[in-house]
C-alpha cells in the first residue's frame, strides 16, 4: 500500500557550507534524512520561539 502525501510545501535554500556539513554529519549519525531533521530542528526552534512573549522574541 504506498505512503499517503504529506501536506508539504517546497523549499529550495542555499546554506553556508559549514552549517550544511554539519547538517550531512548530523544526518549520517542519526539516519534520518535532510528533510527529516530540518523539519525536526525547524519545528523545535519555531516551539521555543512562539513560547516567548512577542516583546522578547529576538532572534539574534
Amino acid at each position: 500500500m504506498p505512503r499517503s502525501k504529506k501536506d508539504a510545501k517546497v523549499l529550495n535554500i542555499k546554506l553556508a557550507t559549514p552549517i550544511y556539513i554539519k547538517l550531512q554529519k548530523f544526518c549520517d549519525e542519526s539516519g534520518i534524512s535532510k528533510t527529516t531533521a530540518t523539519e525536526k530542528i525547524l519545528g523545535r526552534f519555531f516551539e521555543e520561539y512562539f513560547k516567548k512573549p512577542e516583546s522578547e522574541r529576538k532572534i539574534f
